[in-house]
Order: C-alpha cells, then structure tokens, then sequence
C-alpha cells in the first residue's frame, strides 16, 4: 500500500510538473536551505558536507527539497558508506551536488536514469522502494527553475550536479551577491 501511495504521489508531482503549475519563487540561500533539509532528516550513511552560504536562487523552496530528498533518497538506496553533499556558486549558477560512493551510473545510462519509471538492473536487484520517478520529478523540478540536472563524471559512484541560475540576495540578508 505504500509503494501504491508514493506511485500516486510521484505521478500528481509530474502531472503538476507537466502543467506548467506556478512557481513560489523567492530568493533562497540554497546552502542554508540545504542544510536545513540534512538536519531535519536521520540518515543511515554518513553525509559529509561543503556547503557555501550566500549561493542564492530564485526559487520554489519546496520544491527545491523535492528534489533534494529525492537525490539523496536515491544516493541513500546505492551508496556504500557515505554520502557527499556540496553547494558552490559556479559561475553564473549555483551548483548542487550529490555523490555517493556505490557502483556508479555506467555513462551510456547516465540520461536514461531520468525516464519516468526507469530502473536500472543493478538497482533492481539492490534497491527497495524506489518507484522509478525520483530522478525524473528531480531533473523536471530544476528545468521549471530554468536549470539543469546532470550525472557527472566521478571516480567513484554517482555524482549528480543540479545547476540553477544564481540571483541576487534578498536586502534582509545583507549583502547582494554578486560584483565582488
């Protein structure tokens, strides 16, 4: 019943995706948000974290810890023994990245983890609970930001790297971002 139930969840998430649903933007400090969500939660692996404050972004902040949760859901399901959680500003885009030290995504796979409903083998046999969706709400979550999410290159593991355009911070945090 609660494998049906987060079914249905992740396919609402995708049908309001799909319809284009309006945004909640607002300025966020995506280091802050992301520390927020690592604190509020118990892992059983060990996250180990480098996160940069004052990386703002225009943002949905729900949404963005959607799609938090569900790359560190899915990093929690492959990972060996710990977990890597960065933010960095990276030129004109604040970088999000999630590492895992497990067997990896084999490069040929890399964009089709992110078709609805895909589940590679060597997850299949590994993994519980997955309903397939995770990574294709994530990757549609950071597009309607006008962003993008990638797997990129690791030597060990997945590494996966969600990039949204940074924005100036907000007057109550102090100093803008920005021309430094």
């Amino acid at each position: 019943m609660d494998r049906l139930q987060a079914i249905v969840t992740d396919l609402l998430t995708l049908a309001r995706l799909d319809a284009r649903a309006p945004l909640d933007l607002s300025p966020t400090d995506l280091g802050r948000l992301v520390r927020d969500e690592l604190d509020r939660r118990a892992y059983r692996i060990e996250i180990v974290r480098d996160l940069q404050q004052n990386v703002f972004v225009d943002c949905d902040p729900l949404r963005i810890t959607r799609l938090l949760v569900n790359l560190l859901d899915n990093a929690e399901r492959h990972a060996t023994s710990q977990i890597a959680v960065s933010v960095r500003a990276d030129g004109p885009a604040a970088a999000l990245e999630v590492l895992d030290d497990g067997a990896g995504i084999a490069p040929e796979q890399r964009e089709i983890v992110f078709d609805r409903f895909t589940r590679l083998d060597a997850s299949r046999d590994r993994d519980t609970g997955g309903t397939g969706l995770g990574l294709a709400i994530a990757r549609e979550i950071a597009e309607a930001h006008r962003g993008t999410l990638t797997i990129r290159d690791s030597s060990r593991g997945a590494r996966f790297v969600p990039c949204l355009p940074l924005s100036q911070a907000p007057t109550s945090y102090g100093r803008p971002r920005g021309g430094s």
